[in-house]
């Protein structure tokens, strides 16, 4: 009878993305909302842009396109459109099951 044929070892399926994922995760969770909060005080067009990129593509089709032209803003008017859009998105941030930074905690102490 033939000899089955040697098998490879298996290889690891983690990736470089999943080590870069992992990474990020845990810098987020350790320094997210402090950096959050910086870039909301800091650069609230920036702030404001990543919070449009994150809501489902229907949420902002209802909003007036010259509305969201930064350009032509004020830093008063991102200003009240950011706590617009804190005050509409509060109920899902209530509701989801959020830990550490992403919860607004900040980093947690060393032991």
């Amino acid at each position: 009878m033939a000899a089955t044929p040697a098998t490879r070892p298996k290889r690891s399926k983690k990736t470089l993305g999943d080590d870069f994922t992992a990474a990020l995760r845990a810098d987020f969770r350790a320094h997210g909302a402090g950096v959050i909060a910086a870039v909301r005080a800091e650069k609230p067009e920036q702030y404001l842009k990543v919070v449009l990129t994150l809501l489902p593509k229907d949420f902002s089709q209802n909003l007036d396109a010259d509305k969201n032209n930064l350009d032509r803003m004020s830093d008063e008017e991102i200003r009240n459109r950011i706590r617009g859009l804190e005050a509409r998105l509060r109920p899902f941030l209530d509701d989801a099951d959020l830990f550490g930074a992403a919860r607004g905690a900040g980093p947690t102490p060393a032991p």
